[in-house]
Formats: structure tokens, sequence, C-alpha cells
């Protein structure tokens, strides 16, 4: 009996003890989900209802929008060419004088450099003594026009001097035409005499981009002295590849950043041509665009993207929403009007200031991201010592 009373007793305590066992283990759960639930999410951001109106935050549904795709295209700043002038030495000539530098701007007509050498000289007595022969063989021709017409003269020396007349009056105008090219007017020679020195003029207005010239310096025939480009019509010669051409069309906006400048340019597809490249397979694409403050130039390299015509609904941010730490890229979400936590996302393509969300944590698209103000909260989390790993727990 006393057998059988002792063991019931231990059965008793094995069975209390084990029910407070159960108990406690109760109670730890109970506050560890208590802890858990008031415990801060990770890189989690507490604002005031001051600081998001002084860092003018704004936030908005993630949305669908329809954006361009793009094409990327490298190219130059142009001139057309009936806005560059080339000038070249007309013959051997020194250079009397000279004064422009580049960057200078001319005008129509305004000369540009004074030119001297004997061939001048020469070229404007060989002018003049063809004039006083001609003048003397018109004499001659019309003396012996009325005789042979009234029979005195024979016929055969009518024609003799209706020949010479002839002859003379074309070296005139050969010898006017080199005067032109020289620089020099036929009619000044003619009334003035000799000149010794040739005004070179610009032909059209616009800059100085190069200048070969100085004072004293020897010019053999055709070098190259000058020359002078008009930007009021600059225009960019974009270089698209033989796969991509057949998605781009005329009318098709692109925008383009010059290399070294922070600056964005817009225009539109004017024309495309129709032959390939042999030696980079691109085929040339004709684009304006508006240039008000006049800072491109001729020659500078640019980058480009041009906008195809179709769109595509993609989820889309303000370009401003997303921001960029240690080569990832990342937006806000805001968990409640004062609550907000970056997650790690994947752009594509942007349009219109907007940028496009491929991927987000979770494949979740349906969340409340900050529009405005991103860049103030990456502030604000690094002040806090935190880092973007990417994800809201």
């Amino acid at each position: 009996m006393k057998r059988y009373l002792l063991l019931i007793i231990t059965l008793l305590i094995v069975g209390c003890s084990s029910k407070k066992e159960d108990h406690s283990g109760h109670d730890h759960a109970e506050e560890n989900k208590k802890t858990t639930n008031n415990e801060p999410q990770e890189n989690e951001i507490h604002l005031t209802g001051s600081q998001i109106l002084a860092a003018k935050i704004e936030t908005g549904k993630l949305e669908k929008k329809n954006m361009r795709s793009r094409i990327a295209v490298t190219g130059t700043i142009e001139a057309p060419p009936q806005n560059k002038a080339t000038i070249y030495a007309p013959m051997e000539a020194f250079v009397y004088q000279t004064e422009l530098l580049p960057g200078d701007k001319v005008v129509k007509g305004q000369t540009v450099a004074i030119l001297q050498h004997p061939n001048f000289i020469e070229l404007q007595y060989a002018y003049l003594e063809a004039v006083n022969k001609r003048t003397v063989a018109k004499a001659d021709y019309e003396r012996k026009k009325t005789l042979f017409e009234k029979d005195i003269a024979s016929k055969k020396s009518y024609q003799a001097s209706e020949g010479t007349y002839k002859s003379l009056q074309s070296l005139v105008e050969n010898y006017a035409s080199q005067l032109k090219m020289a620089g020099l007017s036929p009619s000044v020679v003619a009334q003035k005499g000799i000149q010794q020195y040739v005004y070179i003029k610009s032909p059209i207005t616009g800059y100085v981009v190069e200048n070969n010239l100085n004072k004293g310096k020897f010019l053999s025939a055709n070098s190259e002295m000058m020359e002078i480009i008009d930007n009021d019509h600059i225009h960019a010669e974009l270089n698209v590849f033989g796969t991509d051409i057949s998605k781009i069309k005329k009318g098709d906006e692109f925008i383009f950043k010059p290399s070294g400048m922070d600056v964005t340019y817009e225009g539109y597809i004017k024309l495309i041509s129709q032959k390939v490249n042999d030696k980079n397979k691109t085929v040339n694409v004709h684009g304006h665009f508006e240039d008000p403050e006049g800072k491109l130039k001729s020659g500078m390299f640019i980058n480009a993207e041009i906008l195809l015509a179709g769109k595509e609904a993609v989820y889309a941010v303000p370009e401003e929403a997303v921001i960029e730490n240690e080569g990832e890229n990342f937006i806000f979400i805001a968990k409640t009007a004062e609550e907000f936590v970056p997650v790690e996302v994947t752009t594509g393509k942007t349009d219109v200031g907007f940028i496009e969300i491929k991927t987000i944590q979770d494949d979740n698209f349906e969340v409340t991201v900050v529009t405005k103000g991103a860049h103030f909260l990456k502030g604000k989390l690094l002040q806090m010592g935190g880092e973007m790993e990417g994800h809201a727990h």
C-alpha cells in the first residue's frame, strides 16, 4: 500500500511541474510577440509633420505610365554647308595685316586680312594692258567694219580686225575673273589704277574658328588662311546602327547632352540618310534643335537618345524619386504619413521626367512611394547611421 501511495504522489508532482513549465513557455511567447510588434523596422525613418513640410515631401501610388523606348546613339554638332566658309589664299602672297582671333565675330563683307605680293601687281598690269589693247582693237574693228560695208576694205581685213578685237575681249574677261578671285575689283583697277594691297573679305557672317595667319607670313597659292562658321543654324548629326534604323522615322524626338556639359537639349529627326557607312555600319540621321543661349559649337561630341514613337505602359516614378547608393537604386515607401522605409528597385527606360521601375522587393507594386523629397530621406537615413540594405521588414 505504501508503494502505491508513493507512486501516486510522484505522478502528481511531475504533472504539476509539467503544467508549470508549459504556462511559463506561453508567457514568454506572448512577451516576445509583444516585443516584436513594438520593435521599429530596420532603416525606418520617422518624421514629424513640420519636417515633412520643410522637406517638401510628397507621396503617391506607384502607377503605370505610357513611356517610350529609346535608342542610345552618339553624334556631333555640325553647321550646314552654307554656314561654313573656308578662305584660301588666291595666289602666292604675304600677309600684310591680320587682327582676328578664333572666337571673333565677323559679318559678311568684312575685311579679315590684307595681303600683298608682286603677283598681284603683275596681274593688274596685265589686265590694264589687255584693256588698252582691246580699246585700240575695238576702234580698228569698228573702222574696218564701216569700210567693209562701203566696199572700201576687204573682207579679209575686216575679219582679221574682228578676230583681234574678240580675242582681246576674251583676254580682258579672263584677267577680270582672275582679279575677282584674287579679291580685286576690275572696275576699281580700271578707274584708280594698280592697287598695292588685296583686301580679303568674309563671305558669310559668323565666328572665326581657325586663323592660320600672322603678319608677314608667306602664303602659297590655295593655302588655307581662315575658317568661319555661322552657329545660328547648327544641327545634330547622329550615327544610328543599321540594325536600329528601321525603328526610327522622321519627326521622332531625341534628347542629348554635349560632352562635358550637364545640359539636356531636345530636338526632332529631320532627315534620315539612305546609305550605310561601310566603316562603322551606321546610318547618318540629321536632327534639328533649338539653342537659344548659343552655347553649342560646331564639332562638339554628343551622347543622344532617340525616343521611339510607340509607347508602353510600365510602372514609373519621377526621376527624382529614385536615389542611388553604392551602385544600387532605391525608392522610399511611405508606410504611414510619417514613416518611410527604403526598398531596392531595378530601373529601366526614362521619358519626360519619369523612370521605369522594372522590379521591386517582393514584386509588390501596390505601394505608396515618395515622389518628392527622396534625397532628404536619404540624408536623414545616413545621418541616423543606417545602411540602405534594400528591404523593409
